[in-house]
């Protein structure tokens, strides 16, 4: 049996793997196949009185939905390609008429499941017609011993199946080992007109565009301003870069994270990573500098988003404001954390916070009382956004008002409601639509520096 990180095949996703794990559709490097019997079995259990079941199976014909939709019965036996980036690369999904396949001699008399025989015979065709080994991916123990039995390889689903927001989507930057300059052979090959500088197009990815950033590992930080078929111009920002509200980044990213949240061509930040990668701790100082210290802004108002529009906040005694601040913690943390001094108590630092929240106007609010507010002169910081639906996404990013500049946080990785998916998640369709934006810009992070413990965490469980 082939070790399932290594194994090459293309794959056949049974009910069960699906259904344990709707991701299964984006875990892999080589082509998928998922058959009408799946399908047919899929739509059965969406009705199941089991509530578990019913929505895993309801969030697996949504991801499909998501990558089927717009394309024809033709493409869809042709293959239609999975999302790919320059970290993650994967094949084709293919959905299989395996209804009028004729059973193989092995299985014409064969017992048991009529749905599970009808796959195993469906991989055994495609295998035979690719004339290459296919394996199997089930959670069933004996549908996999059946498949070994007659030929056709089996695994169970992948137990580190974790997609990430850098496997799926656009990251809004590239990184480069060394030192960029040094590719470059001669002085005319980044030649230089004012702060901009012109490098050969094909130093740089496909997914290169204006508003893209860069960086190599000597420390040069570039911004993408144009992009043409044989060059990109590009400007520099500084190798030492500013305190913003007194914080400096602790590597690269973060720094390019820091030049987007604060530039005035931008109204809109999407900014998604892993737990403790910084996104909150630097939309917050951003949003005090902005406020407070440059007075581009009057207020940050702050919604998170596993408060969902349309939903009630609840019958918990207090005022709104009393309701959302339990949903917000993340928030506060962040605030505590960049104010806090050694030499100080912990009920120093709650005042020094209050009279900071007090100081910048920082709204703390629900998305139930969003619809038809128009927010002017105001940072809008919607937090864990991967929860959110798209048309919650396309709700509230349609509140920002006159001078408005709107960030946008989350991480696919901790997606806890059931019926949002990587594919379907209103952060991935914004970093999709708005990487186009020309007031807009997008940045994937790669890196966890809240602890040792984190970030292991994000890389093993």
């Amino acid at each position: 049996m082939t070790n399932a990180n290594e194994n090459r095949n293309p794959r056949v996703l049974d009910t069960s793997a699906l259904v344990h794990d709707p991701k299964s559709l984006l875990a892999y490097r080589d082509d998928i196949y998922v058959c009408l019997t799946v399908l047919e079995e899929l739509d059965n259990l969406k009705e199941r009185t089991d509530k578990n079941v019913s929505q895993d199976a309801r969030a697996v014909i949504r991801m499909l939905e998501d990558i089927i939709n717009g394309h024809s019965s033709e493409e869809m036996e042709r293959g239609i390609q999975l999302p790919c980036t320059e970290t993650a690369k994967r094949g084709k999904l293919f959905i299989g008429i395996d209804t009028q396949i004729d059973f193989a001699k092995e299985l014409k008399h064969a017992i048991g499941s009529d749905a599970d025989n009808r796959i195993i015979n469906y991989a055994l065709h495609l295998q035979n017609t690719l004339k290459q080994d296919v394996s199997i991916v089930s959670r069933d123990i004996n549908m996999r011993l059946k498949a070994r039995t007659i030929g056709v390889d089996a695994e169970d689903v992948l137990v580190d199946n974790q997609i990430s927001d850098i496997d799926l989507l656009y990251t809004g930057v590239q990184s480069f080992t060394g030192d960029l300059f040094d590719r470059c052979e001669e002085e005319k090959d980044f030649a230089m007109s004012g702060k901009l500088y012109r490098f050969n197009r094909d130093i740089f990815n496909d997914e290169a565009q204006p508003n893209m950033y860069w960086y190599d590992e000597i420390g040069h930080i570039g911004k993408i301003k144009e992009v043409t078929e044989e060059h990109i111009f590009t400007t520099l920002l500084q190798r030492k870069p500013e305190k913003i509200w007194g914080i400096l980044p602790k590597n690269q990213r973060q720094a390019v994270a820091l030049d987007q949240l604060v530039d005035p061509d931008f109204d809109l930040n999407i900014i998604l990573g892993p737990a403790g990668s910084g996104k909150t701790f630097l939309a917050i100082a951003a949003g005090l500098h902005q406020v407070i210290e440059l007075k581009q802004y009057k207020k940050i108002v702050v919604v998170r988003s596993r408060d969902f529009m349309d939903d009630d906040p609840g019958f918990l005694p207090g005022d709104l404001k009393e309701k959302s601040m339990p949903l917000l913690a993340g928030i506060t943390d962040a605030l505590i954390s960049m104010h806090s001094h050694d030499d100080e108590d912990e009920k120093s630092t709650r005042a020094t916070v209050e009279h900071i929240i007090d100081r910048a106007n920082i709204e703390f609010t629900s998305m139930a009382y969003f619809r038809g507010r128009s927010i002017d002169d105001a940072v809008l910081i919607i937090d864990e956004a991967q929860n959110m639906t798209r048309a919650q996404m396309k709700g509230m990013l349609s509140r920002g008002g006159k001078n408005c500049r709107t960030i946008v946080l989350g991480n696919l990785a901790q997606i806890d409601d059931r019926f949002v998916t990587p594919t379907s998640s209103g952060a991935s369709a914004a970093v999709n639509i708005y990487r186009n934006y020309e007031k807009g810009s997008v940045l994937i992070f790669d890196e966890v520096e809240r602890s040792s413990l984190a970030e292991f965490t994000e890389k093993n469980f």
